[in-house]
């Protein structure tokens, strides 16, 4: 049976048009040899075991299928097919981007694993490139189970291959607050604003939309990358952290995009984001559900001051057990069978938020294979029928970059996800040239 943690996310649609397929996009420096890549994959994952313990698969989830009984979703072996490992030639960087949205909303097929592998062949310019499409369900692993797995085919190994990555500890005397945080928090939410001001115009997908009604609604734009240095220097300056920095750029450039000629307001807008749980994963795989809410100043015009409110949220959101109780109620909710799971949910459609997902990389930008990485992206979905907007803050190497995804009733103006992307750089900008004098 699945974890309820991996069951949020089984949607009933699986083999017909799922929502909930992720595809991470690997660039690698010139030709490379797929038999190679095959291989390494197999050696590496695949066929990887745990000696230690009886000498079991590292990653099961690989030969997994998932089938439905009485409302329950359950794992099931799978059947493997020969070689799950496709191969595309002479694809230009225009059909990149379509073949890998397709891919998003492909349809499994039945009895078959949740995952599948393409390597594509760009059409040769004055540097020959190729791309690994890695397509999986998002109930078998995220998008750190992602990481994770690329780090396995790393070769030769680095010193530096993941930041380190710690979760501040809570005295367990705080978590008798825990009733106390999780009322504030949905208290705050309930007086957040909207950014959406003409919900006339919004088009839902039916119970029975295709692939390509999938495709078509979503609005998307993943930005060049920026180093790195700059996010830290600008929390050095203004004595804030990166993640502030971050989502305070991210709000400004929101609130550019929506509310671009309206004066400073005390407009607030719930922004949800993901946090390292305070318990070890039982399986490297897996997911993680355990996500921070605060309440955001959208409605702040000044950089600066946004900042520094958006510092203080996301100090009070890392000291709140909301965090602890939400990923148990969303745990004990996934419990349930799937037709009432799906009814709970429908009672949160239109809840307007943002989504800030942390991906985060390789320190170094490493040899994948043997073949060096130039960069990786991620894209989900979910954001064709997720009623807020999703951004994804990437970094890999020494740099970062941010995708914004949402669908055609958040983002209706055409070129609008590139739009905030160009707003958020702004916003970055701004902050370089703001004066750091104390605020009252």
């Amino acid at each position: 049976m699945l974890t309820p943690s991996d069951a949020r996310f089984m949607y009933d649609r699986i083999h017909t048009c799922p929502v909930s397929t992720v595809v991470g996009r690997l660039e690698l420096e010139g030709e490379i040899d797929p038999n190679h890549i095959r291989e390494t994959f197999k050696t590496q994952i695949l066929h990887a075991r745990e000696p230690q313990d009886g000498d079991k698969l590292l990653y099961p989830e690989f030969g997994w299928t998932v089938k439905q009984f009485l409302g329950f979703a359950f794992y099931a072996k799978a059947i493997q097919p020969e070689d799950r490992v496709r191969i595309l030639k002479d694809i230009t960087i225009d059909q990149l981007t379509d073949v890998q949205t397709k891919l998003t909303f492909q349809p499994f097929e039945l009895n078959e694993p949740l995952w599948d592998l393409v390597i594509i062949r760009m059409v040769p310019d004055n540097t020959p490139t190729s791309v690994l499409l890695f397509r999986f369900h998002h109930a078998l692993f995220d998008g750190v189970g992602m990481f994770h797995l690329l780090t396995k085919m790393i070769t030769p190994k680095s010193k530096k291959l993941t930041k380190e990555m710690c979760t501040k500890l809570v005295s367990p005397i705080r978590y008798l607050r825990m009733p106390y945080d999780f009322l504030h928090t949905c208290h705050e939410e309930s007086r957040a604003g909207s950014f959406i001001q003409d919900k006339k115009i919004q088009t839902t997908l039916g119970d029975t939309f295709s692939p390509s009604e999938a495709a078509s609604h979503v609005r998307f734009h993943i930005s060049d990358p920026i180093p790195f240095s700059v996010i830290r220097q600008l929390g050095v300056r203004h004595g804030v952290s990166g993640t502030a920095v971050m989502h305070s750029a991210i709000l400004g450039a929101v609130r550019s995009s929506f509310f671009a000629h309206v004066a400073s307001s005390s407009t607030t807008v719930r922004v949800e984001t993901t946090l390292l749980p305070p318990w070890k994963r039982d399986r490297l795989l897996g997911n993680n559900v355990t996500h921070g809410r605060y309440t955001a100043a959208i409605g702040e015009v000044d950089a600066r001051k946004r900042l520094i409110r958006t510092h203080e949220a996301l100090r009070g959101m890392k000291e709140s057990t909301f965090p602890v109780t939400s990923a148990l109620i969303s745990n004990a909710l996934s419990s349930l069978p799937r037709p009432i799971l799906k009814q709970i949910n429908k009672l949160h459609e239109g809840h307007e938020r943002i989504f800030i997902g942390n991906m985060i990389g390789p320190e170094e930008k490493p040899k994948f294979c043997g073949y060096q990485s130039k960069d990786v992206s991620l894209m989900s979905g979910f954001c064709a029928t997720y009623s807020g907007i999703i951004f994804g803050i990437i970094t890999f190497g020494d740099t970062m970059k941010i995708g914004v995804f949402g669908n055609r009733n958040l983002l209706p103006r055409s070129g609008q996800a590139e739009e905030i992307t160009r707003a958020f750089m702004q916003e970055l900008d701004d902050l370089q040239i703001e004066d750091c004098a104390p605020i009252c």
